[in-house]
């Protein structure tokens, strides 16, 4: 039997008091009114609950109204003795049969980067260049985008104010077809010292289409106004370099942006977050599992939050810059606080590697040699013994936090982490049942766990988000994966099947600027079919689509530690949902990702309400369906 906890006693008695009272209220409203009646009601849907945890293949109930009052769900059931709790102001809401679900929870998603890169969200708050000049490089392969860059910059540069901030951000394509070319292309060409004769009076920083970055002295110069530069770490993942040798090649990384270039603007930085997370609510997506990468980001989403303006919600993993063991133990003391919108969700410094436990195929080795002769398949382990990050690693864990949103790659990777939970754990006096309890976890599963890795990870009740991405992608994950170590190994890549039947909590994540494509990548976990290699990657992997959408709801509330108040729709919890234009768990496969979201809502307030919905309801449209700021070439999102 599953165990109620005293707060849920409260909202369960509350809900069986309408059953049965029902009637009653309808001819006494003044018994209504005493608890108060709620802002909003939906009927007449299939709201799918969501309230079944378990591992099976079971969504538990569904219901067709629901009562929203004071940001919380008041009350579910059938669609009479809901009706019957609204009072003169309720505004209330037909459905017309349409289905409505938690909306998704992704445990490792960067929201604070991606608003920096795509350019939907940045041109809405900032549609002109009167505070930064902004190009976007347009969608065509890389060598044609790489012989337009000086241009580019050029114009960009000749328009601008003296001081001003330029940027550039480089195309992937909408199907990511640039990539595996555009990467190594910018590392090569895209240097400081070009952007200095580029835009010699102006401080530019370049993108390479996703985090990494280049900029030039004038940037440096900007940057070193807010960080040491001497010993300045661009943060985890932060496609940057370290200490003096960022000042020598400009490669910045990740904080540039909101440090360097929105110095002394946190109102604005504040305004693109806002506009970033409406966007993400547009596709459904409304928590977010993340670093915030820098400081400013921090305190940006903090001042939305002191105005009651965010959109969203966001669990924050801690990165630095202390790393000391009473630094640590303070912010231990903090976990799992903050608001409903904004709370600490654990730490970890530094990204894991591609480290495996098989080695890298003769074939791409000698492949690679083409191009880089001095290379050797040896892989790097950025978690192993008696490496700084693994000191760092065991200083987290020691002190009482948590393992969590840490960016990870191989299988090894994941042996040397749970070896560092153990050893510090036992140092630090922990027993199995207080480890557990933790919810230690690691983001990507992109090489991991191994099979054999599976029970370890149960036994200290360790959560795994899981990357569906990297099943499409072909410049990394299951098809690089393929290359370098066999397609046999493949099945390591994702592994949701395997970890769900092994009781294990796994997560969803993108972990790429396309929102857009959330309902096709719940595809790509069913089916592990890349369109472009024609290739099933891991096919024992595939799962059930409940398994994925539990993925992104229930599970995902265990991951960033509300599962008291998130992930579900029961009486209680925060009403967050989306209303769909189709039935999830009863369309065609091949559908699924052409579902749209019609409208969500964020602690009962409505943050996206599209066309159709808010015509039928006889109210305007909300959120960036009425933005009108025209996209660049080449960045408009295609459709599924």
């Amino acid at each position: 039997m599953k165990k109620i906890e005293k707060w849920q006693v409260f909202p369960r008695l509350i809900a069986i008091a309408f059953s049965f009272l029902t009637g009653a209220w309808a001819q006494s409203p003044d018994v209504a009114a005493k608890l108060g009646y709620p802002q909003m009601v939906v009927y007449n849907g299939k709201i799918v609950t969501m309230d079944n945890e378990s591992f099976t293949s079971q969504v538990g109930t569904i219901v067709q109204a629901m009562a929203i009052r004071d940001g919380k769900i008041l009350a579910t059931g059938n669609n009479a003795e809901i009706r019957a709790l609204a009072g003169p102001q309720t505004r209330q809401l037909d459905l017309k049969g349409r289905a409505v679900m938690p909306s998704f929870i992704l445990t490792h998603e960067h929201p604070t980067d991606w608003v920096f890169i795509e350019p939907q969200a940045f041109r809405h708050v900032l549609p002109n260049d009167d505070v930064i000049v902004s190009r976007w490089m347009p969608n065509l392969p890389p060598k044609e985008q790489m012989a337009r860059f000086e241009g580019v910059v050029k114009e960009a540069a000749a328009k601008a104010k003296p001081e001003q901030w330029l940027r550039v951000v480089f195309n992937w394509g909408p199907d990511y077809e640039w990539a595996t070319e555009m990467q190594p292309l910018f590392g090569k060409s895209i240097t400081k010292e070009w952007l200095d004769e580029l835009a010699p009076n102006n401080p530019v920083t370049v993108k390479d289409g996703f985090i990494s970055s280049a900029s030039n002295a004038k940037a440096v110069e900007e940057m070193a106004k807010v960080r040491d530069m001497n010993t300045y770490i661009p943060g985890p993942g932060g496609g940057g370099a370290y200490g003096i040798r960022a000042v020598q090649t400009g490669r910045l990384g990740r904080p540039v942006d909101p440090d360097a270039m929105l110095r002394g603007k946190i109102p604005l930085l504040a305004d693109l977050l806002k506009a970033e997370m409406e966007l993400w609510a547009r596709y459904g997506i409304t928590s977010f599992g993340s670093s915030p990468y820098a400081y400013s980001n921090l305190q940006a989403l903090n001042l939305l939050d002191q105005r009651g303006e965010m959109p969203g919600r966001f669990a924050w993993g801690y990165t630095g810059p202390s790393w000391d063991l009473e630094t640590l133990r303070v912010l231990a003391g903090a976990q799992g606080h903050g608001t409903d919108h904004l709370w600490l969700l654990g730490a970890w410094r530094d990204t894991g590697s591609g480290c495996m436990t098989v080695p890298i195929r003769a074939d791409w080795i000698e492949q690679e040699r083409q191009e880089n002769p001095d290379y050797t398949g040896q892989q790097n382990c950025n978690f192993a013994p008696e490496t700084q990050n693994r000191e760092i690693l065991e200083r987290i864990i020691e002190s009482g936090l948590r393992i969590a949103t840490l960016h990870t790659g191989g299988d090894q990777d994941i042996d040397f982490l749970m070896d560092a939970i153990e050893t510090a754990s036992k140092r630090a006096g922990f027993s199995l049942e207080e480890i557990r309890a933790k919810r230690h976890a690691f983001d990507h599963a992109s090489g991991a766990p191994r099979p054999e890795q599976i029970p370890r990870v149960k036994n200290l009740g360790m959560m795994v988000s899981m990357i569906n991405t990297i099943l499409w992608e072909t410049h990394r994950g299951a098809s690089m994966t393929a290359k370098q170590y066999g397609l046999e190994y493949t099945n390591w890549v994702v592994p949701r099947k395997s970890v769900t039947e092994a009781g294990i909590m796994n997560t969803f994540e993108i972990d790429r600027p396309l929102p857009h494509k959330i309902f096709f990548f719940i595809t790509k976990g069913m089916n592990r079919y890349n369109d472009r290699d024609q290739q099933v990657y891991g096919p024992a992997e595939r799962t059930d689509r409940i398994t994925q959408l539990k993925a992104l709801t229930v599970w995902g509330g265990y991951y960033v530690m509300r599962e008291h108040l998130m992930g579900t729709l029961e009486p209680g919890r925060f009403a967050d949902f989306i209303v769909l234009d189709r039935d999830l768990l009863t369309v065609p496969e091949a559908e699924i990702p052409q579902t749209q979201v019609l409208m969500t809502v964020v602690g009962g307030k409505t943050v996206h309400l599209g066309s159709v919905l808010a015509r039928e309801a006889g109210m305007q449209p909300v959120g960036p369906t009425t933005w009108t700021e025209p996209m660049p070439d080449g960045w408009e999102p295609k459709s599924y």
